[in-house]
């Protein structure tokens, strides 16, 4: 994944420094290619297969090299919360994969989380904005992410792809117009590097079902088996 956030460290930098590049097709709610996105490939990763085929072969050892899945925390198993991720990103038009790695990389799904700047809740939503979403009860977590996914369409509606509309997320969406791109703020560049990475691992993982499968998986889980529906 080091090559992805190169690639992705490439695509913000030309955001930055050409505006133009900004513009782009909104977010598909269909399913895209998981090696695509607006333009930003993806190692190959049957190109990779073969890459790490040859150098074994040639006696290299990749033994040392980290498992992707190591570089994130495991996924959240509370089927309400998902449930809420899925309910409400596609009542506003957007990937749950998405909203999953920006709650994630925001709160670590903490409904409680309360930033040094203020900011509350799951989507770590700050008071001047609630009071321009509605909303009135930052720490339950159906209101803050009813609440943040509102708000996050609206940026991307706004500038049109999903690295822009994560920057104005982050820093506002003043400071993404007054830069004509992502701002030069190290927070808001380790942020948007950390959620698209993120983003693109579920979707590799995820890539038909989305992060609708995690919550059926667990609910299919729950439900008693025959034999013990069966018992008195």
């Amino acid at each position: 994944m080091r090559s992805l956030s190169a690639a992705v460290a490439a695509m913000l930098l030309c955001l930055h420094t050409v505006p133009a590049l900004a513009a782009g097709p909104k977010m598909a709610t269909a399913p895209m290619p998981v090696t695509e996105i607006h333009g930003l490939a993806l190692p190959d990763p049957v190109a990779a297969g073969k890459r790490d085929a040859a150098m074994r072969q040639a006696g290299r050892r990749l033994d040392g090299a980290r498992p992707v899945a190591c570089r994130y925390p495991a996924l959240i198993e509370d089927k309400k919360l998902l449930r809420l991720v899925n309910i409400h990103s596609r009542k506003n038009g957007l990937d749950p994969r998405l909203v999953y790695a920006v709650i994630e990389q925001e709160s670590r799904f903490n409904a409680c989380a309360v930033s040094p700047k203020g900011a509350q809740g799951l989507m770590q939503i700050m008071p001047d904005t609630q009071k321009l979403l509605g909303l009135t009860e930052p720490f339950d977590a159906e209101c803050n992410i009813a609440a943040g996914t509102r708000y996050l369409k609206a940026m991307l509606d706004k500038f049109r792809t999903e690295v822009m509309a994560l920057a104005a997320y982050n820093a506002g969406p003043g400071a993404v117009a007054r830069h004509g791109g992502v701002p030069p703020f190290d927070e808001t560049r380790d942020y948007v590097l950390k959620v698209v990475d993120r983003y693109f691992y579920l979707r590799q993982r995820y890539p038909v079902e989305d992060i609708d499968v995690i919550h059926k998986q667990l609910a299919a889980r729950d439900l008693p088996s025959p034999a013990a529906a069966e018992r008195p």
